[in-house]
């Protein structure tokens, strides 16, 4: 019998495996999505605390005086971990002493030092709310789309081309760089959706071999005209001109702050897909589909239409990343490297944001900040520590949030009085 008034203890064993299985299953239903996340935030901090130990010589020595000196060994390390965590803090999201003495003496110098944390925060969390939103759209419509990388590429060449072979006022070039990016993610998008909608082609295997797709060929176009920058040889594309570049947010400033209009389309995005998917009757269907094909269909929603669109959309959003990004960020050209891996981190980034607008833009703040960090950390740490470390708490934290039942269990989380309330007339709580 399963014990729904809130106490520690059953009213009694376990009938069945089942049982067992039910309690976990509401358990992690019940847990409050923040506190697993606040909680995954906590697990990744203390693991990196941890490695901070391990990978500094004098702190790893300083344990085998823990017994003779346990308050001297606890403070030393402890003031170790602060001072790198500090670093984290100061280099990703602000550094409140900087901000001080830019309000005691204002000048571009002294403001310069203290929006760089931000502005770099920002300058990497954009492509990742861009491309984050495209590839929870389609994981919404439980599609698994993991080509973004490729989607990314077209986005890019589209915003490129339009970039150095318009000429057209600001305003309007920035306009058609947005259109192109759209288009150009689109269409790499647009062939896994209609494989899969017509020969039932897996999507994970498609847009997969897009990526390779794509990489190829931007290594073939930056290689050859018109893509090709005159007199270089190292595969550089031509870049944009200045007109179709992004303005810098903070450019009156400095223009090594490179935050940039972007961040806003970024916002808008947020925005969109947020009424898209909870205010729409498309984003109904597409959430039908992927939450009960049967019953869509049932409905008379046809799914062949909904992954086409889903896929789509996600392309489109994904290839607007690509337009940000290489419009947005000096220098403004792609090469055979351009990209990185912001298509496959976004897919942590969508699945960490639980695949929800808002999820998405706080966990690219997230994964911006300590970025921004770790390079930080790494430059100013007296004890070395490498930026690395940043990696690790990111992954541990996607782990966590991963596996809610290990957070759960390890945190022994409870059910709300409304869900218990649920559970005890024989309901799901929503």
């Amino acid at each position: 019998m399963l014990d729904v008034a809130g106490g520690d203890h059953d009213s009694g064993p376990p009938t069945t495996g089942s049982s067992v299985l039910l309690r976990v299953a509401i358990r992690i239903r019940a847990a409050s999505t923040l506190k697993v996340t606040a909680l995954a935030f906590v697990v990744g901090l203390a693991f990196g605390a941890l490695l901070i130990i391990l990978t500094t010589p004098a702190l790893l020595r300083s344990w085998g005086g823990l017994f003779s000196h346990p308050g001297g060994t606890i403070a030393l390390n402890a003031k170790s971990i602060w001072g790198d965590y500090e670093l984290l803090f100061c280099g990703g999201v602000f550094d409140p002493r900087a901000v001080w003495a830019a309000i005691q003496h204002s000048n571009n110098a002294n403001w310069t030092t203290a929006l760089s944390p931000l502005s770099s925060t920002l300058t990497f969390a954009t492509p990742l709310i861009l491309a984050g939103l495209g590839l929870a759209v389609g994981f919404r419509t439980n599609l698994f789309d993991i080509g973004g990388q490729g989607q990314l590429i077209g986005g890019a060449l589209g915003a490129v081309y339009v970039g150095f072979t318009v000429h057209a006022p600001a305003p309007v070039l920035v306009l058609l760089e947005v259109l192109a990016g759209i288009a150009g993610g689109l269409l790499v998008a647009a062939i896994p959706a209609l494989l899969k909608a017509f020969s039932g082609a897996h999507e994970v295997i498609t847009t997969m071999m897009m990526n390779y797709a794509m990489l190829n060929l931007l290594v073939y176009l930056v290689s050859v005209s018109p893509f090709q920058r005159p007199g270089q040889q190292q595969g550089e594309s031509k870049s944009i001109v200045p007109a179709g570049q992004l303005p810098k947010l903070f450019g009156s400033i400095s223009s090594s702050l490179q935050v940039n209009a972007g961040f806003l389309i970024a916002l808008v995005a947020v925005g969109a897909v947020a009424w898209f998917l909870n205010r729409s009757t498309l984003g109904f269907e597409l959430q039908m589909v992927g939450a009960n094909p049967d019953a869509a269909k049932t409905a008379g929603v046809s799914s062949r239409r909904v992954i086409i669109i889903a896929l789509c959309i996600a392309g489109a959003l994904v290839g607007l990343a690509g337009m940000a990004q290489v419009s947005g960020v000096d220098p403004p050209y792609v090469s055979p490297a351009y990209g990185g891996t912001i298509g496959f981190d976004a897919i942590v980034v969508a699945l960490l944001g639980r695949n929800r607008p808002l999820g998405v833009l706080f966990a690219a703040l997230l994964f911006g900040a300590l970025d921004a960090g770790g390079h930080f950390m790494q430059v100013n740490s007296p004890t070395n520590i490498d930026y690395s470390l940043a990696l690790v708490i990111q992954a541990v934290i996607v782990f966590c949030v991963a596996t809610p039942a290990l957070m759960v269990a390890l945190f022994r989380l409870r059910a709300s009085a409304t869900t218990q309330a649920g559970l005890a007339s024989g309901g799901w709580a929503k």
